[in-house]
């Protein structure tokens, strides 16, 4: 839904940074003129695309509101307490989104989505509720065990996790897999035994509650392009949607080489790819890249792409910087657990982005802006060093005694003159 109050509330955040004088400092950080540039070359290629009209939709109604997030954020928090809250903030939003899916149900061929909305579509649903589901574990390590905050966002994420398997999101499932191997990999052994008995409720909950026809479109990632014939209606239009999948893939990848510079134009491709496909004498399909990536370069570029790629990187190597380098530290726990929610933000995004078209969208501006500001927040405060008091007081400074063969007036005159 396209609400205006947000817009607004935008434009007043951005006014504010500009008088705190927070603005100045985040546009020169890293992550901000990266941005920059990438904003940059999307004007540029938006003056050469094949249908100014659709990239010029695209950067009004998609990308200047995803480079406003990352402006305001990196101006606007300047602490790490400011950063805590901040993750609480998008931790906590799981709640409102898990409700929005309850009030607002619907399902398509068995698949759970909103009714409409941002999150009618199954596999954006699955993406937005993975990328909360760090902050709010990061909630839960930060709170007492039997909190109203740790058991609210225990059972969010339970549910998250739930509906996100109902969704029937093949990526979903690649990115929960991915995550659960990279956490029972990192963590310790109290945590790894704490990871499969979630895993383990996970399974059980889902082979209660999710339908079979979801459960055999799962079947299918094992299953190749092939189509057999003992195969139910929605086996068949998984596979289908695989083989399309990857026959965008390669267009999108075709396209990026012919238009190395410029791309074809931001927003473009499915017209592009219609008129090649027609000058082809194919079926025009008419469908998105379905893969982040290849997108921003078969519209855009080379150049921007790997200026994506580049913020993309940067942002998990700073983020797994911290978070090794605040591990053992006991006096950065909160440090190091915002870091470790930040890397896995990032891990969901970098998968889910592979086989979803949120190139444009605000999920990474808004992530990406968060980890510059903790970045910056955390080099203050690693730079500090505690203050070293001594445990010995200095003697007390013992008075002279005046000398009885100097007059008054002389030792006054002195006095003042030392005074002075």
């Amino acid at each position: 839904m396209n609400l205006h109050v947000t817009l607004v509330l935008m434009l007043v955040s951005m006014a504010a940074a500009v008088l705190a004088g927070g603005f100045l400092d985040a546009i020169r950080t890293p992550v901000v003129l990266l941005f920059t540039g990438f904003t940059g070359w999307f004007l540029l290629t938006t003056v050469s695309s094949q249908w100014r009209g659709g990239s010029v939709m695209t950067l009004t109604n998609y990308w200047i509101p995803s480079y406003f997030c990352v402006l305001l954020i990196p101006s606007l928090i300047s602490s790490i307490d400011q950063c805590r809250k901040a993750c609480y903030v998008l931790g906590f939003s799981l709640l409102p989104m898990l409700l929005a899916t309850v009030v607002y149900q619907s399902q398509v061929a068995g698949r759970d989505q909103a009714l409409f909305g941002t999150l009618g579509n199954p596999n954006d649903l699955a993406f937005s509720l993975l990328m909360l589901i760090p902050f709010a574990i990061f909630v839960i390590k930060s709170e007492r065990l039997g909190s109203w905050k740790t058991i609210t966002c225990a059972l969010a994420i339970l549910f998250a996790m739930l509906k996100t398997l109902k969704t029937g999101s093949r990526s979903g499932m690649v990115t929960m897999f991915t995550c659960f191997v990279i956490l029972f990999f990192v963590g310790k052994m109290q945590a790894k035994l704490k990871l499969v008995v979630l895993a383990g409720i996970i399974v059980a909950m889902a082979a209660a509650t999710v339908s079979t026809a979801t459960l055999h479109r799962y079947a299918t990632l094992f299953a190749g392009t092939s189509v057999d014939s003992d195969m139910s209606e929605n086996e068949v239009s998984a596979v289908e949607s695989s083989t399309a999948r990857k026959m965008l893939l390669q267009e999108s990848a075709n396209l990026m080489l012919q238009n190395p510079l410029f791309g074809v134009g931001p927003g473009v491709f499915s017209a592009a790819l219609a008129g090649e496909q027609k000058k082809r004498g194919e079926y025009a399909s008419w469908h998105e890249a379905h893969n982040s990536y290849t997108q921003i370069g078969s519209e855009m570029g080379i150049p921007a792409f790997l200026i994506y790629v580049s913020i993309l990187l940067y942002c998990m190597k700073r983020t797994v910087s911290i978070y090794r380098r605040t591990r053992r530290d006991p006096s950065r726990v909160a440090i190091f657990r915002m870091a470790a929610s930040l890397s896995m933000a990032l891990v969901v995004y970098t998968i889910c982005a592979f086989f979803g078209n949120y190139s444009y969208t605000f999920q990474f501006p808004v992530l990406a802006g968060l980890v510059q500001a903790f970045d910056v927040c955390v080099r203050k405060e690693l730079s500090r060093t505690p203050s070293i008091v001594t445990t010995r007081l200095p003697a007390r400074p013992v008075a002279l005694t005046p000398d009885p063969m100097v007059t008054s007036y002389v030792r006054n005159r002195r006095l003042r003159h030392n005074r002075a």
